[in-house]
């Protein structure tokens, strides 16, 4: 798994400026390149020449010269489209003659932009600049990811070109790529990781892209990530229409432009989210139920009690789970394999915490207070207390996860409602003991 950028979450800006003359493309690359780290920039003296750097440099901005010996400005825009490194995605043509027909020409080979000479560094730096600025804002969803996990894609193609290229473009938006190399691979990767999206060849061995795509649909834990066919010809409309039917949500023909793929990725991602989040709302008021008719039905509160935390447990996926009782100085553990707490330590902690609805910690390791009363295993963690009617704190249920921010702030919420059920099931308990008390 590759991740983004630790800086900045994206890579700079990769700028290819081409022209037959050495000292001006060496002297417009300098002049790009000091625009800062958000930016790289390369020179090439001929269009054989930059076709040679675009194998290792797939340039999102070309900026070449429009006569040049062998191949001119045009063709090696056009070439650049197909190249396996990658099409640029803006492109500017430089030339002395605005001759007839140049801007259809031009337009029929996907040039952004001509600029009439001479043009100044300053010019072409600021148009640099523009561009940056717009290819910055066209990024909101690594923006939106930055505070927690980028989002994971499967990239799942036979061809190591294509899973570098499309891995590049990946991680330029900020996202996090997992590769496979064929179709049983790429099951194997999606159960294991459970990718947010899934990029599928259609063809690749030991299994094709729609066998792929029929095994995830027909199992639940994978049929809801969305998954993006690539398809390296215009194949026939049945083709298209029976994979369509057997769930895809997207087709992408290579060569594909960039900005179009990148775009239909974030599409998908935001339907994902919002899916996922009602699935989560959905199976956070079930456990709300599923604990309330455990607290409810007739039997012994202990039990109750075990089986309240271990249905928490599970379904937040936590380690390790505990219910602390400071009253009656007495832990309940799930599962029972897990260590005991040092129950006055936390009682004196828990107390003075003045945080009504508890705490939510990506990394106890990292939190002096909570470093020195969890083991070194543990990371995330997520407490909220047990309060009695008169708003009092007698206890608290805690959770443990050795994953980095494995409890989200939304589980907080959820777990307080159960914690609020807990309280008044203990308090009811305690009531009906007096009065079998009195009776006796």
């Amino acid at each position: 798994m590759k991740p983004a950028s630790p800086e900045s979450g994206v890579h700079p800006m990769r700028v290819l400026i081409v022209d037959d003359h050495p000292n001006t493309a060496t002297m417009l690359a300098r002049a790009v390149a000091q625009l800062g780290k958000q930016v790289e920039a390369r020179s090439a003296t001929s269009g054989r020449e930059a076709l040679k750097v675009a194998d290792d440099f797939a340039a999102d901005l070309l900026i070449t010269d429009m006569i040049m010996p062998e191949m001119n400005g045009l063709e090696l825009a056009e070439k650049l489209q197909n190249h396996p490194g990658g099409r640029p995605a803006h492109v500017i043509l430089i030339t002395a003659y605005d001759v007839p027909g140049l801007k259809e020409t031009a337009r029929r080979a996907k040039v952004d932009e001509i600029l009439l000479k001479p043009v100044r560094p300053e010019r072409i730096c600021q148009i640099v600049e523009n561009l940056l600025g717009e290819w910055n804002r066209s990024r909101p969803v690594a923006a939106q990811q930055a505070a927690g996990r980028p989002h994971r894609i499967l990239v799942a193609d036979d061809r190591p070109d294509n899973v570098t290229l499309l891995s590049r473009y990946l991680e330029n938006e900020g996202y996090e790529y997992i590769a496979a190399a064929d179709g049983v691979e790429a099951l194997e990767q999606a159960r294991r990781s459970h990718p947010d999206l899934v990029l599928l060849d259609v063809n690749m061995p030991k299994k094709d892209g729609f066998a792929v795509l029929e095994e995830m649909r027909a199992d639940a834990d994978l049929r809801h990530i969305p998954v993006i066919i690539l398809t390296a010809a215009r194949i026939d409309p049945s083709d298209v229409q029976a994979g369509f039917h057997l769930g895809a949500d997207d087709y992408v023909t290579k060569p594909f432009d960039r900005r179009e793929l990148m775009a239909r990725i974030r599409t998908k991602l935001r339907v994902k989210e919002s899916s996922d989040h009602l699935l989560r709302q959905n199976r956070e008021l079930s456990m709300l139920l599923e604990a309330t008719g455990i607290l409810t039905a007739p039997g012994p509160i202990e039990t109750h009690l075990d089986n309240v935390l271990s249905l928490v447990v599970q379904r937040l996926g936590a380690g390790a789970g505990y219910f602390l009782d400071f009253q009656n100085n007495s832990q309940r553990v799930f599962p029972a394999s897990a260590e005991r707490l040092d129950l006055a330590q936390f009682k004196d902690f828990l107390e003075k915490d003045n945080r009504s609805n508890g705490e939510c910690i990506d990394n106890a390791q990292e939190d002096e207070a909570w470093q020195t009363r969890v083991g070194r295993d543990v990371r995330s963690t997520l407490y909220v207390p047990l309060r009695d009617r008169h708003n009092r704190s007698f206890g608290a249920i805690l959770l443990f996860h050795p994953a980095i921010a494995h409890f989200k702030p939304e589980h907080s919420p959820i777990l307080q409602a159960i914690a609020n059920q807990v309280s008044v099931a203990i308090e009811n308990e305690q009531w009906r003991s007096a009065q079998r008390a009195e009776r006796a």
